[in-house]
């Protein structure tokens, strides 16, 4: 009866969860529609794609981007650090497993990953009704996006608790209590679907239309950064290597086929991995089609992405004026050249709020209100006299377009945050404003880093200084980096970094990752009234913890990070 009792707890529990409750358990059925026909066609699949691209639309979703990612290091100060908040918690550093934005973060990433997981595991119930290959082409396209998001979501975790339950693609009340996999066996995981993907999907879509999908281009970037989270910096090794190799192709035009995208080995059949992913099966290829095989070079990516600050038909941005640099970010900049991937959102323009829209709901920068902010001191700190500072505006200060913010004397803030007045929505939270989440200037950075880790330093420099000298295009400047020793190469990369993607909710991670988010983190909060980060206790806190509702209803089988 303990044991009937204990099973019976464990699933009561998880049914109160918003990753089983909402997405699995209460499944909605519309029409006559069944698990055995609701997948069955490409046009189906798609709308079950959109589900899942739909989770980084969402507020929760955004909502604890930012707050990891950004509000937790050192770029800022927040509106919401005091102690008797979830978020000052989080911020000093003195919070408990049940901080509800860590169980945020947690759920609602497993949340994208339990709606990719329904595609990818119900992908062999579309029904092809004809031998065109494009027909093959349009569902490998779907099945290589899923895989892409759920890569994505699996690294948000990762990066975050370490080591993470690996959910079964198809769900079952008997295998709801899942034990966490260690943290190589989740980035083999992540790596395994983005290599997939890689050769999966397109460097580009002809139609405007389907902007916002993820490419090769992006499945390789990300790959690329998930690679680099698994390295140490001065310690030289294999996955060092697979990162130049990949910017090698990326970024030098090095061929690449597809089986070393895939570290193809020859266990799987050949074969049997097409139709597996989606590729048209030999036995019905004609003469027309093409016959992938592990020898068939991938596409090519170099070319495909810039540095320039120029829109999506390549021209200029605000007329190639010093404003082009901050317009990358608003909407005339959407798919730039610059950006491989970004968060796609519409504003609905009729007033509906939260998560049933498709609009961004967070407004860091808005005349009169702000979430976050940089101090003279801390923009000093990150740019020195570099011209990037100039997109922080004071108090009192003029955007692009001549609105004056009123954020309080002593503040400044991004101008990457903010949204012009053409652009502004009519109903507040519900801004149309895409997010770039991978650009093409990380690519190179990681790049750079990877070749002066593998002891090619004048590559490393040559690369650094053309990010550099793409910056010196805002105001003429003939400042470049200069040469010198694996940790002043280094170290000059890791700055250019900070400059680069200072308030685009990726310094925590990057220090975490670097190995130094302890000395960083703590001297920041050392010179902080609040002492804010100063309790960053090293060797515990570069992970969170489990969320406590977790650990319970597993009843001890998802286990607890060290030091918590």
């Amino acid at each position: 009866m303990n044991k009937i009792l204990t099973k019976l707890s464990i699933v009561c529990g998880l049914l109160v969860l918003t990753t089983s409750c909402e997405d699995f358990l209460d499944k909605e059925i519309t029409g006559n529609a069944t698990d055995e026909n609701f997948y069955d066609t490409q046009y189906k699949m798609q709308s079950a794609l959109d589900a899942v691209y739909d989770v980084l639309q969402s507020d929760s979703y955004n909502d604890q981007e930012w707050r990891f990612g950004e509000a937790l290091a050192d770029n800022i100060i927040g509106t919401d650090e005091g102690l008797g908040s979830q978020m000052g918690q989080l911020v000093n550093f003195r919070f408990n497993t049940s901080n509800t934005i860590i169980l945020s973060r947690w759920t609602v990433n497993y949340r994208g990953i339990h709606r990719a997981n329904q595609v990818i595991a119900n992908i062999h119930r579309v029904k092809i009704s004809t031998t065109q290959y494009s027909a093959y082409q349009g569902v490998r396209h779907i099945l290589g996006q899923a895989k892409f998001l759920r890569a994505l979501y699996y690294f948000n975790l990762v990066k975050t608790f370490g080591g993470v339950p690996i959910r079964p693609e198809e769900e079952s009340v008997e295998g709801l209590v899942v034990p966490r996999s260690s943290l190589e066996e989740c980035y083999a995981y992540i790596e395994k679907d983005l290599r997939e993907a890689a050769i999966m999907l397109p460097t580009g879509y002809t139609a405007t239309s389907h902007a916002g999908k993820a490419t090769k281009g992006a499945a390789v970037a990300l790959l690329m950064k998930v690679i680099m989270y698994q390295t140490t910096p001065g310690i030289h090794s294999e996955k060092w290597e697979q990162l130049k190799q990949l910017g090698d192709y990326f970024v030098g035009g090095a061929n690449m086929t597809l089986g070393e995208m895939l570290q193809y080995d020859g266990t799987e059949n050949w074969e049997a991995l097409r139709q597996r992913l989606w590729f048209k099966p030999q036995s019905l290829n004609t003469e027309s089609d093409p016959y992938e095989t592990a020898d068939t070079n991938l596409d090519p990516l170099a070319g495909v992405y810039s540095l320039e600050y120029k829109d999506y038909y390549g021209s200029p941005l605000n007329n190639g004026s010093k404003w082009a640099y901050v317009y990358q970010w608003y909407a005339d900049g959407e798919f730039c050249k610059g950006s491989i991937f970004e968060v796609v959102f519409n504003e609905s323009a009729d007033g509906t709020g939260g998560d049933t829209n498709e609009g961004a709901g967070i407004e860091f920068f808005d005349v009169g209100t702000v979430k976050m902010f940089a101090t003279d001191e801390i923009l000093t700190n990150i740019f020195g006299t570099d011209v990037r500072r100039d997109f922080c505006i004071h108090h009192q200060g003029n955007t692009p377009d001549g609105e004056i913010w009123q954020g309080g004397e002593g503040r400044y803030v991004s101008l990457k945050w903010y949204t012009p007045r053409k652009d502004k929505p009519k109903y507040a939270g519900d801004n149309g404003r895409n997010f770039r989440l991978l650009r093409y200037a990380d690519v190179m950075l990681m790049y750079a880093e990877a070749l002066n880790e593998c002891d090619e330093r004048e590559k490393a420099l040559e690369i650094l200084n053309a990010c550099k000298a793409q910056v010196n295009t805002i105001n003429n400047s003939t400042k470049l980096y200069v040469a010198g020793g694996y940790g002043f190469i280094r170290d000059q990369i890791w700055q250019e970094r900070r400059m680069e993607f200072a308030f685009e909710w990726d310094r925590y991670f990057d220090l975490v990752r670097q190995h130094r988010a302890a000395k960083v983190i703590k001297t920041y909060g050392a010179n902080r009234a609040n002492r804010r980060g100063f309790y960053f206790r090293e060797g515990v806190n570069e992970l969170f913890p489990i969320p406590q509702t977790e650990i319970d209803v597993s009843n001890g089988v998802v286990e607890q990070n060290p030091g918590y």
